[in-house]
């Protein structure tokens, strides 16, 4: 799904970790993955737009599912 070099991510009002989560990853269970490497970040909870995230590389499951209210 991915390659496998680091990406960027450029933010939209009213993103949240696991919506960029699931936007990059398909799944919401790698928010602390992009929380480590967007440690500037980290108090966030709803970003403004135009913040640059790194993407890091992870191996995405393909049985990792999304929790029911997602």
């Amino acid at each position: 799904m991915r390659s496998e070099q680091l990406s960027s991510y450029i933010t939209q009002k009213g993103d949240t970790w696991d919506l960029i989560s699931f936007k990059v990853y398909g799944s919401v269970q790698y928010v602390e993955e992009l929380k480590k490497a967007n440690y500037d970040f980290i108090k966030l909870i709803c970003f403004p737009e135009e913040v640059a995230l790194i993407i890091p590389v992870v191996k995405v499951s393909e049985e990792g599912e999304n929790p029911e209210w997602f």
